[in-house]
């Protein structure tokens, strides 16, 4: 099981879409709420969590997840925070990896397989 957080729908929709095509259970989120539910519920094997969330940031979230989940992997995702400065800031966070959007289907494809 996935977890995709993004509040920008059309990423979520197709990076869910691109997952589901190769047989992948992804289960989509468009806030940290919604991300903190999923994940409670779920227990996911991995998180792709993006950096801007409308209810709080991306890092700080993946810094509250990772306490309380330490055994989910969470990659971190953004279009908009495509410096060195944000992916330090992420691998601080507790993210295993961190990717700027736009992410091809065979690299997303390629990461998950990774932390799977």
């Amino acid at each position: 099981m996935i977890i995709l957080v993004d509040d920008f729908a059309p990423s979520l929709h197709l990076h869910a879409r691109m997952l589901r095509e190769r047989g992948l259970k992804v289960r989509e989120a468009d806030s940290a709420q919604t991300a903190r539910r999923l994940v409670r519920e779920k227990q996911p094997k991995l998180i792709l969590l993006d950096v801007h969330l409308p209810d709080t940031n991306g890092f700080a979230l993946c810094r509250e997840l990772r306490a309380e989940y330490p055994d989910i992997t969470i990659v971190m995702t953004s279009a908009t925070y495509r410096d060195e400065a944000s992916r330090v800031s992420a691998m601080y966070a507790g993210a295993a990896d961190y990717l700027c959007e736009p992410i091809s289907a065979e690299s997303l494809a390629s990461v998950v397989k990774r932390y799977l």
